[in-house]
Formats: C-alpha cells, sequence, structure tokens
C-alpha cells in the first residue's frame, strides 16, 4: 500500500467539505450575478439606502458577482458612462441579471445626436 494513501483521502474529504461548507453559504446569503456577454460594463456596485457601496468584482469574462449584506440596489455602469439600475438585491435572494448592448447604447447615441 502506498505509504500517502490515507493523507490524500483525508486531503480530498477537506476539499470536499470545503464545497459543501461554500455551497450551503451561498445558498443561505445569496448573491448577485451579473453577464456581460457583450462587454459593456465598465464597473457595478451594490448601493444600499444609507449610501454604502459593495463593488461587484469580475469573477470571469463577461461575469460579475458579489454577496449583499443588506438590502441594496444593483447599480451598473458602463464603459459609455451611463449608469443602469439592474434591480433589487436581498440577502438571503439569488439575483441574476444580463446586461444587453442596447443598456448601454443610449448614452452614445444621444452624444452623437448632441
Amino acid at each position: 500500500m502506498h505509504r500517502y494513501f490515507f493523507s490524500l483521502r483525508v486531503a480530498m474529504l477537506v476539499v470536499l467539505a470545503g464545497i459543501a461548507v461554500a455551497s450551503v453559504d451561498l445558498f443561505v446569503n445569496g448573491f448577485v450575478v451579473v453577464s456581460d456577454p457583450d462587454h459593456v460594463l465598465a464597473s457595478g456596485a451594490l448601493v444600499s439606502g444609507a449610501g454604502e457601496r459593495r463593488p461587484l468584482r469580475e469573477f470571469a469574462s463577461g461575469y460579475w458577482a458579489t454577496r449583499p449584506r443588506q438590502d441594496a440596489a444593483v447599480k451598473l455602469t458602463c464603459r459609455t458612462g451611463r449608469e443602469v439600475a439592474a434591480g433589487y438585491a436581498t440577502r438571503g435572494v439569488r439575483t441574476r441579471y444580463t446586461v444587453r448592448a442596447d443598456d448601454c447604447a443610449a448614452v452614445a447615441g444621444r452624444a452623437a445626436r448632441a
């Protein structure tokens, strides 16, 4: 028998337990995911009624996410400078939003006409 067999088995169980705990935590506490397939977002944040901002982080190309600590509005800032209200996030609720290219195109269209 390989002398590291037991320690590798324990290490695998620890990793699986960590994944299970993280999954339960996300399920219980909720999360916000913004999909940006056209890459038009510059940033995003959750803004609470008291003005506290919790930024969205880009985890993968075209995906922004965070976990709400309290009730907050989802505000997205496009590369064109336009701010888009993407809904409302509450702790314990899973919120998803997909940004369309025309969500951010309005400011560019107005600037071209002005």
